[in-house]
């Protein structure tokens, strides 16, 4: 009688666990957080991490996303997913560093196939003679779910929030 107990709590637990972790409030958490940490890269960094960080960048992106970062004039408007991965690519090649570190989440919303995810960022962008972007950042990131999963659609950036 206790094993039968045991084992259906457990059962019990796990089911709930399943259904918490793919929850699209959750996925949608982690593919933000997942999308910041790929875009992250360290001072010193090979070439090879630099390479892999633009491969993985294509598995966050939506064929069309529009971005709004006031900071960074060349980077506002509505771009498709391969001027985005050239775009990145030429960004990890020149950056010293590129630091995106969660801060806070402030709201996480999902509503049909839209999911927002509103939080505070410390971001660094070095390049070798400036830092376009520096300090704390209120962003907005948008998915949209597709037949490949959720895909940013999304970015707005708003500076000393």
């Amino acid at each position: 009688m206790k094993r039968s107990a045991i084992v259906a709590i457990a059962g019990a637990l796990l089911i709930s666990f399943g259904i918490w972790w793919f929850s699209p409030t959750q996925v949608v958490k982690r593919r933000t957080l997942g999308l910041l940490e790929t875009a992250s890269l360290d001072a010193g960094s090979g070439r090879g991490v630099r390479q892999m960080a633009v491969y993985s960048m294509n598995g966050y992106l939506g064929s069309q996303v529009e971005l709004d970062i006031p900071s960074v004039e060349r980077a506002n408007g509505s771009f498709d997913k391969s001027s985005l991965e050239l775009g990145f690519s030429g960004l990890v090649n020149q950056a010293k560093q590129t630091k995106f570190a969660m801060r806070e989440i402030r709201d996480i919303s999902v509503e049909g196939g839209i999911g927002k995810v509103v939080l505070v960022v410390d971001a660094v962008v070095e390049l070798p003679t400036y830092r376009p972007v520096d300090g704390i950042y209120e962003v907005t990131f948008e998915w949209k779910k597709g037949d490949d999963g959720w895909r940013l659609t999304r970015a707005k950036w708003v500076e000393n929030p």
